[in-house]
């Protein structure tokens, strides 16, 4: 039997799926079972997964009808046999040596879980982003007291604690299976959260590592990016935050993380207002930025997830008019065929509203006060970048009733 299990969904991604298998099978730690799950594939990824599976008998194949990542997932868990169970994402991959310094770790400091640091990749460019709680091993009295009260969120609207993701962490079997079966198979967004915040929780001990080993890849085919079905999107919320709320009530004894998790949800709608709020369309300003009218010619700053889809919806209902789209990361996105361009064209431009589309406090503070020093007497308005964190602030019941009607009567019931 296997020391690890790896597990890897697989829907329809053969365009980066070979890079995947390839970083796994060519981990330095070899006692691997490897098991791939084709989630009702289309396109040629069946057919990668055989030919490897011919080339390595550690790859073990389930071929199964389309049911989404979180029924993918069960499946490889049902399957896998080892003690320990990681999960890499099919259009991502892993350095050749992370399952080796990860499995070291965690049987060298007797953890339930180990998580490391990630690279974010968009084309050529690579980011190194950590966990936000400092690296070290952490038993039930220092998860208490150092981990739990900002595991999900910190002080800031919105900075992450511990990054939600399976696939950054190895887990001892028995700390993940409970809280994996638990998961409906009907989330699509926030399905990650939904497994590991539980399990954390109910862990006795973790490590936390400060090194990256994970490459997540950025592309600008996520379906957080652009409106899917509003229904059907505002369901999946209502599930998401009800299941995993009636989770941590059960484990509230443990430490109470309700609170936390209702910001965590709030930061997923934010973005995805366009679709989750019924009346979106009827408000006269573009949320959550009060400052911009209907009509207003503005420079959007920012193309990640966010800016995406806030571009996406603007250009979509015309509500007011791009007139620059600007991210320093502008090479590699032009590259995946976004209209973005360099952040130097603002100084040349006569728009005086600068909407900065990013969700973080730190890097959206950062950079108002970099563009507030860059141009101080060009007459600019910068866009508060604060118009998160003070909706929040007067609090996140009234913020998920202005974001979305699925969710304000259970969180108002709250008392939020």
């Amino acid at each position: 039997m296997s020391k690890i299990s790896i597990i890897i969904p697989v829907y329809n991604i053969e365009k980066y799926l070979n890079q995947c298998l390839d970083s796994v099978i060519n981990q330095t730690f070899k006692d691997l079972e490897i098991i791939c799950v084709d989630d009702g594939s289309t396109d040629r990824c069946p057919y990668i997964l055989e030919q490897y599976a011919v080339q390595d008998n550690r790859i073990k194949i389930i071929h199964k009808e389309n049911g989404g990542i979180v029924s993918a997932r069960k499946a490889g868990l049902r399957a896998a046999q080892g003690e320990y169970i990681g999960y890499v994402d099919s259009d991502d991959w892993i350095d050749s040596d992370m399952y080796e310094q990860m499995y070291q770790k965690m049987v060298n400091q007797n953890v339930d879980i180990i998580m490391c640091g990630r690279y974010e990749d968009t084309g050529n460019r690579s980011k190194q982003v950590y966990h936000g709680i400092t690296e070290g091993k952490y038993d039930k009295y220092r998860l208490k007291k150092y981990v739990y009260p900002e595991i999900i969120v910190g002080s800031s609207f919105f900075e992450w604690g511990i990054f939600p993701g399976v696939w950054d962490k190895l887990f001892r079997r028995n700390c993940l299976e409970k809280y994996q079966m638990e998961v409906d198979e009907k989330i699509v967004m926030g399905e990650d959260a939904a497994c590991t915040y539980p399990a954390l929780l109910n862990a006795n001990s973790i490590y936390i590592m400060n090194k990256c080993l994970y490459h997540y890849r950025q592309t600008t085919t996520s379906m957080v990016k652009s409106s899917q079905n509003y229904e059907r999107e505002r369901m999946q919320f209502k599930i998401l935050y009800n299941t995993v709320n009636s989770s941590f009530e059960r484990d509230k004894d443990i430490f109470d993380l309700r609170e936390q998790w209702l910001k965590y949800v709030l930061f997923l709608m934010i973005p995805r207002a366009d679709s989750l709020y019924r009346n979106f369309n009827k408000l006269d300003y573009l949320f959550p930025f009060r400052e911009v009218s209907k009509g207003s010619d503005i420079i959007l700053y920012g193309a990640g997830t966010y800016g995406q889809r806030l571009y996406n919806y603007i250009k979509k209902t015309q509500f007011c008019k791009v007139v620059l789209w600007l991210d320093r990361n502008y090479a590699e996105l032009k590259k995946m065929g976004l209209n973005v361009n360099d952040p130097v064209r603002m100084k040349d431009s006569n728009c005086n509203t600068v909407v900065i589309a990013n969700t973080y406090a730190k890097s959206r503070i950062s950079l108002y006060s970099e563009l507030k020093e860059l141009y101080p007497k060009t007459g600019k308005i910068i866009a508060n970048p604060l118009s998160l964190s003070v909706a929040c602030h007067i609090g996140p019941g009234a913020l998920a009733v202005a974001v979305t009607r699925s969710l304000s009567e259970e969180i108002k019931r709250r008392g939020c």
